[in-house]
């Protein structure tokens, strides 16, 4: 599984590529990428598309690009397929994350000077890390979030743990 591994998302699965981003991968997306832009992207930068469309897979695959075609809308089964696939790795960790709006990379801050009036009081006692995006300025921290942040990629690698199960019960049945 690779860490390294860089994507591009069509339009149809905006969410998946916030996740992406909170997990820590460079991740392009735009709602106005048309699908010679993704593939142009794609083939200049040898990111791996990511799509829902039918059609821009096959173009992808006759043009020898790397890509996935995710027809599922539910985002820890789309994470799950991506894993099983080798293409990412399941984890939930602020401190490797990207900003899931600008795909930033995010530098951790324990000096609460720099993001005082950047986010709501109640974080900002709470809290004693944040991460501010390199790129947009957005500040996140460890929230109550997180929780079902962890549990989403917690559902994935359950789902990718039962395919292993049910396909090693295939190779065993005669």
């Amino acid at each position: 599984m690779q860490q390294s591994n860089k994507f591009i998302v069509d339009a149809m699965l905006g969410t998946l590529a916030k996740w992406l981003r909170m997990m820590g991968y460079d991740t392009l997306y735009s709602k106005s990428y048309n699908d010679a832009q993704i593939l142009s992207i794609a083939a200049r930068t040898g990111r791996i598309i990511i799509t829902s469309d039918k059609g821009l897979h096959r173009r992808a695959e006759k043009l020898k690009l790397k890509a996935v075609l995710l027809p599922e809308v539910d985002v820890a089964r789309n994470l799950a397929r991506l894993a099983s696939e080798g293409l990412i790795e399941l984890r939930a960790d602020p401190s490797i994350s990207r900003c899931p709006i600008c795909n930033g990379p995010l530098r951790e801050v324990t000096d609460k000077n720099i993001i005082r009036g950047r986010v709501p009081p109640g974080a900002l006692a709470r809290y004693g890390k944040f991460y501010v995006c390199v790129k947009c300025g957005h500040v996140y921290w460890e929230g109550g979030h997180w929780n079902n942040i962890r549990k989403i990629v917690n559902d994935a690698r359950m789902l990718v743990q039962s395919s292993k199960v049910i396909s090693e019960n295939d190779e065993k049945s005669p």
